[in-house]
């Protein structure tokens, strides 16, 4: 039971001191573990105690990885703590092109373009340089153009395990309402007008 108890002391000081969210696997590598599963299996232990002891914070999977994270009904505080924080700030048209490769990826630049009706050049390359979009290859057609995805650092900002976490439009308007990814320059009415539209048009 000690033992046990060491481990997830362990555990924590991992996960905490890891400047990005780590897998279990890397924190099984570094503390000896034999079985990733026995991490996680911890991890949820973690957690359950958590919120037994009332805590403010989990450890969430974000990216696939695990990292500390504040728990959500409290997002209002720290949203006011960061408010002029604008590390990243998009306005709503980046958003509106972020939101179709997050859709449609991989996508090609004149197929954003199609469904917006405009040129949407600028915002990719300003999406690439904050290291929310990348460039996955070629499209195997005339010309050969570039292909857009996400990035793990697009998962990390907008607190997500997968793409395939991304929330479906009955999910918006409760995530909008609660995320502490708010873009800076956006309200958020325009965010709802923007995220209820549907990704398959």
């Amino acid at each position: 039971m000690t033992n046990n108890i060491n481990i997830k002391k362990s555990i924590e000081v991992v996960v905490f001191a890891s400047e990005k969210p780590i897998s279990a696997e890397q924190v099984a590598l570094y503390l000896g573990i034999e079985d990733s599963a026995e991490v996680e299996r911890l991890i949820e232990k973690l957690n359950l105690e958590y919120v037994d002891h009332g805590r403010t914070f989990c450890i969430r999977k974000v990216a696939g990885g695990y990292k500390f994270a504040t728990d959500r009904q409290f997002y209002h505080l720290i949203k006011k703590l960061y408010e002029d924080k604008k590390d990243i700030s998009l306005t709503s048209s980046a958003l509106e092109v972020l939101a179709i490769i997050a859709y449609h990826q991989p996508i090609t630049r004149p197929k954003v373009d199609a469904i917006r009706g405009v040129n949407s050049q600028y915002h990719i390359k300003n999406l690439l340089e904050v290291k929310l979009v990348k460039i996955a290859g070629r499209m195997k057609t005339f010309g050969r153009p570039l292909l857009y995805t996400t990035t793990d650092k697009f998962l990390e900002f907008f607190g997500l395990n997968a793409i395939e976490d991304l929330p479906n439009l009955h999910q918006i308007r409760e995530l909008m309402a609660t995320d502490i990814a708010e873009p800076q320059n956006m309200k958020k009415e325009d965010q709802l007008e923007l995220l209820a539209k549907n990704p398959d048009e």
